[in-house]
């Protein structure tokens, strides 16, 4: 019987994904910590950035000086994927001053990737590159190396695609060389945070710990239904003090490659390993998650009296794809789908409105955690307001516990401060390309809030000692 349920439940899964992939789409559009200068030649142009070697959510200053006075300038940035070589790229056109200087913290762009006085403008506005492909996600997911933003001065106002040969995608650039350049260096990681592989019993993931003796604040970072192991902000958070366990739960290693039927019980094991770890702060632990990974941590904030503080991002409070197990009984049903309102778009499919009502609620209020759920109101695959059904179900007692912050112009991938706006990319998980949404200001700023107010949260509500 069991095996039969298992196969139901598999074919349901395949079955969302074929009719996914039948819709027809429309046709595509055709769319054609050192302060260093970048040059030691007195009284030629230079570019300076103070720190030029950064955490990935640190903001930097960046000046430019011995320009003509007056003068139009093109700051352009570029990163480069290590493991896929796709270019993402950023302009800013500037005027310099009459002494032939530009400060991006007071000097305000007047055109290109951005506009206004944007300090970070040259790395939130970054885009796939001319000769690129689009509807790229750039990924920081390497946390031993730091990812490279090189930043290039040039005399004139000039758009991408007078930087960047359509040919290639390598630069060609129309008005000459650039008279100034400069590498940045982004780390996820702190110098001194230390990453430990973790096979524990059933846990699979990678524990980053702050440098020092602890004890740390522990918190158990996931991610959505792309599946596998994501660890940049669970270094970024060892590198903030805590000790961060990014914890894998389907499609790595030895796990299962669905999710159908999670187990309760890996993540509470996950929550005890980490809280008998003697460098972690054993009476409690907090947890982040996004999108399908918030079930997981609403979950595990309802029924451990170990979790202390749950940050929620663009999830629902509902199971969404397969049941969840505890004791091999199933504590939360999945939620119908109403596949007929699945939207295909240019930029991919839209799955806002296809969750069928449920009262089938992740009972957070049995629970002792707090919460503070992010919702971002240009968000593509979740509804509106999606917090409202719990809060209907919830008691008035324990609402207080419950902070939801929700930003406009905001898409589904919500990031650390400064990752370039994805509005559609393919979902690994389900090799469909999704519509993410997004504006790239109001999500850039969004990003930024929603980074201070988590780490502030969390040290809040985790135990320090």
């Amino acid at each position: 019987m069991a095996k039969i349920q298992i196969c139901n439940r598999i074919q349901r899964l395949q079955t969302v994904v074929r009719h996914l992939k039948s819709v027809v789409q429309p046709e595509k559009l055709q769319i054609q910590h050192t302060c260093l200068s970048s040059t030691t030649t007195s009284g030629a142009p230079s570019i300076m950035v103070e720190p030029r070697v950064a955490l990935y959510d640190e903001e930097v200053r960046i000046s430019l000086h011995n320009f003509p006075p007056q003068a139009k300038v093109t700051l352009h940035g570029q990163v480069v994927q290590l493991h896929s070589k796709i270019a993402f790229a950023s302009c800013g056109h500037y005027l310099s001053n009459k002494s032939g200087q530009i400060d991006l913290c007071t000097d305000a762009s007047q055109g290109g990737t951005y506009s206004g006085v944007e300090p970070m403008g040259f790395l939130w506005s970054l885009q796939s590159a001319p000769g690129h492909p689009r509807d790229t996600r750039m990924t920081i997911n390497i946390t031993n190396a730091p990812y490279i933003v090189t930043l290039k001065a040039y005399i004139g106002h000039l758009n991408l695609d007078q930087i960047y040969s359509s040919k290639e995608g390598q630069e060609e650039v129309l008005a000459g060389p650039p008279v100034a350049q400069i590498e940045l260096e982004r780390f996820c990681k702190a110098q001194g945070v230390v990453r430990h592989e973790v096979e524990e019993g059933n846990v699979r993931g990678a524990l980053y710990l702050p440098a020092g003796e602890g004890p740390f604040q522990g918190v158990i970072d996931m991610f959505g239904s792309s599946g596998g192991l994501i660890e940049y902000r669970s270094a970024l958070l060892a590198s903030r003090g805590f000790a961060a366990l990014s914890l894998a739960y389907f499609k790595y290693k030895d796990l299962q490659d669905h999710l159908y039927d999670l187990k309760y019980e890996y993540f509470e094991e996950s929550i005890n390993w980490l809280t008998n770890h003697p460098k972690v702060v054993g009476s409690g632990v907090g947890v982040i998650a996004v999108s399908k990974g918030t079930e997981n941590a609403l979950l595990m904030g309802a029924y451990s009296p170990k979790v202390t503080a749950v940050v929620a991002i663009n999830g629902y409070c509902f199971a969404t794809v397969g049941n969840f197990l505890r004791n091999n009984q199933v504590i939360l049903n999945a939620t119908e789908m109403d596949l007929e309102k699945v939207k295909a778009t240019e930029e991919g499919f839209d799955l806002r409105d296809i969750m069928s009502e449920t009262s089938d609620i992740i009972p957070v209020w049995q629970g002792k955690a707090k919460y503070l759920f992010f919702e971002s109101l240009d968000d593509y695959q979740n509804k509106r307001d999606a917090h409202k059904d719990l809060l209907a179900k919830c008691p008035e007692w324990k609402q207080k516990d419950i902070q939801v912050v929700q930003y406009e112009g905001a898409g589904h991938l919500l990031e650390p401060p400064y990752t370039p706006l994805c509005r559609s990319s393919v979902n690994k998980g389900i090799g469909l390309k999704m519509k993410w949404g997004g504006q790239p200001k109001e999500h850039a700023y969004a990003q930024i809030d929603a980074w201070q107010r988590t780490l502030q949260f969390l040290r809040l509500h985790i135990p320090d000692s």
